[in-house]
């Protein structure tokens, strides 16, 4: 009888252990580019990039009947060897609580919902060191000091989901390059805000969402990359037409504008208006999928104005949900340069999913 209690408890033990171990997961992203035109130079250029490879952690543990914890702790690195990434870099981690059928409580540095918006249909070559959209419009940041709120997304509607993000004022800085919102650029706590209303619908292929950005500090790449607090809204949608007989064909589209907030000095007339397009056709019985996209966007300020036009296509061979190879060709035009004004990149790679 002892032998049996004290095989139950190692059973129950070793259970326990396991829900509460975090999981291991990560990404390794290598890709070969030719790129011509770099950084509008006129010189020619072979890259290895790493494309925003990246190991974590995760996990998630029950506390009570209705209260969980959740955690996740990610870092970026360069498979390659250089670049922001070279040692290990800070992306995604947070510390929450999870309510069941209400929604997550977050807290930490993690993408904004403005960004999180754009789901894998509407940024195609999301990662990429030269195609992701970050290239072309204000809005794919990574929020520190933020706390945040998820609804469950069967709370009202099936599929309905309401996030909510608010950043501290002590990620305020004193660059002027960085804000330029008056004497010393300092934010009062709790000023800048992300949110996003998100639906799918797998039934018919849905998915769409609006995203808000209020005084949050984004690049404008018309502007040669500076940043400024500024106010943005974001429309996205992708219907998969799979539902209606077109197996394995996704369009996708998103619009958004932005501009400096009211107490930013410099550039106050700035508005930045920026639109992408994109499909994907993943073959049926087959592991190739073949996808385009084609992204814009118009600042305009001060009767300047500046246009930036990419297009980017791509193929893919799927062995399995883990690894992929690829390969990509791109230009990207800004209409300001005189001469040199197109950046061309060919490209082959593999992704490999852990």
């Amino acid at each position: 009888m002892k032998k049996v209690l004290l095989a139950a408890a190692i059973a129950t033990i070793s259970l326990n252990a396991a829900q509460a171990a975090p999981t291991l997961y990560g990404k390794l992203n290598v890709s070969l580019n030719q790129v011509d035109n770099v950084n509008a130079t006129g010189n020619n250029e072979t890259q290895l990039n790493s494309n925003a490879s990246r190991i974590g952690v995760k996990g998630e543990e029950k506390l009570t009947e209705n209260v969980g914890v959740v955690y996740l702790a990610e870092f970026g690195f360069a498979t390659d060897g250089s670049g922001s990434d070279a040692e290990w870099s800070a992306r995604n981690r947070f510390l929450g609580l999870k309510f069941n059928k209400v929604g997550t409580l977050k807290a930490g540095k993690y993408d904004s919902y403005f960004k999180t918006s754009a789901g894998k249909y509407q940024d195609i070559f999301n990662d990429d060191t030269n195609l992701d959209i970050t290239k072309t419009m204000y809005g794919e940041e990574r929020l520190n000091n933020v706390i945040g709120f998820e609804t469950d997304k069967n709370l009202l509607i099936p599929g309905l989901q309401f996030n909510f993000q608010a950043q501290t004022g002590e990620s305020s800085s004193t660059d002027p390059k960085a804000g330029e919102t008056g004497d010393d650029n300092k934010r009062d706590s709790l000023d800048s805000f992300s949110t996003s209303l998100t639906y799918e619908n797998k039934d018919i292929g849905l998915a769409t969402g609006i995203a808000g950005n209020f005084g949050v500090q984004g690049a404008y790449n018309a502007l040669d990359g500076k940043k400024y607090y500024s106010d943005a809204i974001r429309v996205t949608g992708s219907l998969d037409l799979t539902p209606a007989g077109a197996e394995g064909l996704v369009f996708g589209a998103l619009y958004q504008q932005a501009e400096p907030t009211d107490d930013v000095v410099a550039y106050k007339d700035l508005k930045e208006k920026a639109w992408l397009v994109s499909g994907t056709y993943s073959i049926p019985s087959t592991p190739w999928a073949v996808k385009a996209q084609y992204q814009s966007a118009k600042t305009d300020w001060a009767n300047n104005d500046r246009k930036i036009d990419q297009y980017g296509l791509g193929v893919d061979y799927n062995f399995n949900k883990q690894a992929r190879f690829y390969g990509v060709v791109a230009q990207q035009k800004r209409d300001w340069y005189v001469d040199n004004d197109k950046k061309t990149v060919f490209g082959l790679g593999m992704e490999y999913n852990f």
